[in-house]
Order: structure tokens, then sequence, then C-alpha cells
């Protein structure tokens, strides 16, 4: 057999095997979303700002997930997630190919779902009562320090028990392995119970990490933390990490009402600690099944620091899958503090707003 009929037996086979894997899946779903629009600031370090900003309204993404069925109701699943710049086409997460999710495991009606991979961590099951899951990624908490908007685990086992009465539990245990996780340099957990009955449900979330990477005392806008002077170039790495938080929401005719409340202790090594407490309210209204309106408040407090963040959007769905809409959102903090609406710069004095509109589409 000369050199090209060994190539093309060897192709031939190849795409015998991804046609063999194919037939094999009994489902493989591609999916994700895409957010893009343009953002007025205030202020930043003292003058305004106009830019193109994306992953506002919700983290642009693109995935698969499938199943296959095994046996009985038992089914080997999968879901690898991808986040992306829709203003650059950048891959976020560090440049992870698929940084939002890579898991796998086994999903049972009766018994419920095991999974293997990197994960968020069960806090991120609170987001529907944030008035950021209306509002979009600056209205969430200073420095999203309760990892409200969604934060990942490396090396994580995931269980997921069957709905029982309405009631579904969740526990989520990270591994240290080796010492090279970007995600914990110590173990990590993290569970969550969710509870639904017709227009309520509600959820309560814990995650306690070791050795955990935290934000600079310059994406909180604060002057000291941990009782030492701010460095903008200091990473804080905490000795120990620790989260809780319980939200609950209640759904009538047009108008849906939530409240969300999160502790979130700081504790690093030879230092003091520091608690950051959260709370929110808010309401929305479907003035048409295509126009929503959303007005909220957070109230933060961490030490003598305070600050008031009030936040408000109108959407309006074009489709079942593209909306467009309009978000303002207003940080009022305690003196001495700079206000820093999350993900932004800070402001040059204790005040933020942002305006926003934009447009979503999901496939």
């Amino acid at each position: 057999m000369n050199t090209w009929s060994k190539a093309w037996a060897a192709g031939a086979a190849l795409f015998g095997l991804a046609g063999g894997a194919q037939a094999q899946t009994s489902g493989v779903t591609v999916y994700g979303s895409i957010d893009a629009g343009v953002t007025y600031l205030s202020n930043v370090g003292g003058h305004n700002q106009v830019k193109m900003d994306d992953s506002i309204s919700q983290g642009n993404r693109f995935g698969f997930r499938g199943s296959e069925s095994i046996s009985g109701d038992l089914s080997a699943i999968f879901n690898l997630e991808g986040g992306f710049m829709s203003d650059t086409g950048a891959s976020r997460q560090g440049g992870l190919l698929f940084g939002r999710q890579a898991y796998v495991g086994l999903a049972s009606e009766r018994f419920g779902t095991l999974t293997l991979g990197r994960r968020f961590d069960q806090m991120v099951s609170l987001i529907r009562y944030h008035p950021g899951y209306y509002t979009g990624i600056y209205s969430f908490t200073p420095g999203d320090m309760d990892r409200i908007s969604g934060a990942w685990l490396n090396n994580t086992v995931v269980y997921s028990s069957p709905s029982i009465g309405g009631l579904t539990l969740n526990g989520q245990y990270s591994f240290a392995e080796d010492g090279t996780s970007t995600t914990n340099g110590g173990r990590a957990y993290s569970f969550s119970a969710a509870y639904a009955a017709g227009p309520f449900n509600a959820v309560v979330a814990a995650t306690g990490i070791k050795q955990y990477a935290a934000k600079s005392a310059s994406a909180l806008g604060v002057p000291f933390l941990f009782g030492a002077a701010a460095n903008a170039a200091q990473t804080i790495v905490l000795d120990d990490y620790r989260t809780v938080g319980a939200g609950a929401a209640y759904k009538f005719d047009k108008v849906a009402v939530s409240g969300l409340y999160t502790n979130t202790r700081l504790e690093p090594k030879g230092a003091p600690s520091e608690t950051l407490h959260n709370a929110s309210l808010t309401v929305a209204y479907w003035l048409t099944p295509s126009w929503i309106l959303v007005s909220a408040y957070t109230y933060s407090k961490l030490g003598d620091y305070r600050w008031n963040t009030y936040n408000g959007a109108v959407d309006y769905l074009l489709s079942k899958r593209t909306d467009v809409y309009f978000m303002a959102n207003f940080q009022d903090a305690s003196a001495q503090t700079h206000a820093i609406l999350t993900t932004n710069p800070a402001s040059g004095n204790d005040r933020q707003l942002g305006l926003r509109v934009g447009i979503r589409h999901k496939f």
C-alpha cells in the first residue's frame, strides 16, 4: 500500500470511529448566549466614560451538553461550556477553552445525579433572587465577594438529589490535590437546599474554601482592609473563606418579589477577619408578556464601610430568544469609600452611575 493509500485508509477509519461515537449518543445539544451593548459611566477616576461592554445582562457562553441512556432511568451525562467576549472574540475565564463548566457523570430520576469535573459552586443557585438576575453584573455586591454571580471550583464531586416533595439537596466537594488548582489552594465544600411549591420558591446555600485568593481592596474601593492600608496590586490569600446565603421569591399574577441575604466571612492568616453583609430586595413587573420593568435595592456593609446600590431595568422581548434592554445602576458609598459598580474601575468619589443599552440573544 502506498503512502496516499495509507493516509486515505487512516482517514476513513478516523471518520468511521467518529461516526460510531455519534451514533451511540442519544442526544447532544449546542447552546449559548451572546450579550453586547454600550455603557455610560458617570465617574471613572474622576471622568465619565462611554464604552462597549459585554456579558452584562448574562455571561456570554457556548456549550455542548449531552446524555446517553444506559439502562432503565440511568443515563451518562456531560457538559462542556466556555465563555467569550463578544466585542473581541477572546476567551474568558483566563483563556480556558471550557472555563465555565467541564464535567461528566451519571443521572437517575430515582437516585439523583453524580458528576465529576469543574463546576460552579452552589452560591450561584441564589442568583435568581439577586437584583443582578434582571439588572446585570453591575448591580452585584462589592467585588462579588459572595460569589452569587457565579464562580467555579476545580476538581469537584457534586451530588444532586431527586426532588422530594419540592425539596432538592445538592452537595459539592473540591479536592485540593497537588495545590495547583486555580480556584482553591486547599479543600473546598459547597451545598444548597432548594424548595419550590407553586408560586413560592426558596434556596439556602453555603460555600467554604481553604487558601482562597480573594479580590483586592481596590475591587471594593476601600482604603483599608484587614487592618492594613489597601494595595491595589496585592492579591489577598485567605486562610479560610466562608459565605452563606438565603433567598426567597413569590410570583403573583404579573409581579415577582424576591429577597436575598448573604454573609461572607474573610479570614486571612495573621490578620483580623472581616465580614461582608448584603441584603437586597427586587420587584419585577410584567407590563405585558413582552415588557418587563424591574426595580431593586441592595445594602452592603463591611466593617465601617457602607454601600447603597439602586438598580432598574426595562427589558423588551423581541422573541423567545432575543431581547433588548435598558439598565440603570447607581451606587452611593460611605465616606472614604470609592463607589465601584462590579467589573468597572472605581469612581473618583463615593458615587457612580452606570447607564446601559444592550441586546442579548440565546441559542
